[in-house]
């Protein structure tokens, strides 16, 4: 008996499915927020900011990891809360089972050592998320103000990710040379400039990086980078391949940046394009960056600590 289209689609979508659930799928950068009152945004660049067009609450995300077979997932604080993480710290302690989570801090805070202890001792977050990339002029990410949050970092075994630009890659080196017991996560591929006539002298300045065992690129959001904006963001596939070509499968991880709804890239999209479009990738690699590489960087839920 021949299926029927509807039925054959429905099967194809089930083993697809199914495909996914037989393996590690971990997604490293997720951005959640909620429009519940409770949770007022404080975007520090853009304090008239008080609404984006949808929400994107927890809920979301829990139903994404179950239609598409993820394990985990590392929360990050988006920037619309400010330094403000009570939104990340409420999800993560209704789902104990599925998050870790990043917070923001205000890197020019003068108590930003002990804001450090308190997310991470105190309310069990692993990590903090800094954003450089809104302060193109600035050079506290290396200044020795800054020594003391990294030396805390160590103690605590907190990760550090980096939302940077690549002119920026230089302080970030000279911090993971003088601290190398704090992980750190580089976003989005390191922003490349698409924009440049010539993109890779600056884009280069990431693969020094390299050296350094505690230090991971994510390859995530190539719909940010592509000047196309269409899937299969064609113009960004060579950046993604010489990442993948100086720091190996080793150094690599993978995330995707928001929940559903997902206005940039659905999951299977998401998916498609590290299994399909990054051809490239070797398949042990791609257990490595898809989920195992994760495994070294978190102490996710039930893992061996």
């Amino acid at each position: 008996m021949f299926l029927n289209r509807r039925a054959f689609l429905a099967q194809s979508a089930a083993g697809l499915i199914e495909g996914q659930r037989s393996r590690l799928i971990i997604d490293t950068h997720l951005e959640v927020w909620t429009f519940d009152p409770k949770f007022p945004f404080h975007h520090p660049e853009r304090p008239d900011l008080l609404r984006v067009p949808m929400e994107a609450p927890i809920e979301n995300q829990v139903q994404q990891m179950k239609d598409f077979g993820l394990r985990y997932t590392v929360l990050v604080n988006p920037r619309f809360y400010g330094w403000d993480n009570s939104y990340i710290d409420h999800a993560l302690h209704r789902y104990p089972n599925l998050f870790v989570a990043h917070g923001l801090l205000n890197p020019e805070d003068p108590k930003i050592v002990d804001n450090l202890r308190y997310w991470i001792a105190q309310r069990g977050f692993q990590g903090m998320r800094f954003s450089p990339i809104y302060h193109p002029k600035s050079t506290w990410l290396n200044s020795k103000q800054h020594y003391p949050l990294w030396r805390e970092a160590e103690k605590l075994g907190a990760v550090f990710n980096y939302y940077i630009l690549p002119h920026q890659m230089p302080m970030l080196e000279d911090m993971a040379e003088r601290f190398p017991g704090v992980k750190i996560v580089i976003d989005h591929l390191g922003k490349p400039d698409l924009h440049l006539a010539d993109p890779w002298p600056e884009f280069r300045k990431m693969f020094r990086l390299k050296r350094f065992p505690q230090v991971w690129v994510s390859a995530s959001e190539p719909y940010e980078l592509s000047l196309g904006k269409d899937f299969p963001y064609p113009d960004t596939i060579p950046f993604f391949k010489a990442t993948y070509e100086e720091f190996g499968g080793k150094q690599i991880i993978w995330g995707t940046g928001y929940p559903r709804p997902r206005w940039e890239l659905p999951m299977d999209k998401e998916l498609e394009f590290v299994d399909k479009i990054l051809a490239f990738y070797s398949d042990s690699d791609r257990k490595l960056i898809l989920g195992e590489n994760a495994l070294r960087i978190w102490k996710f839920p039930g893992q061996a600590k």
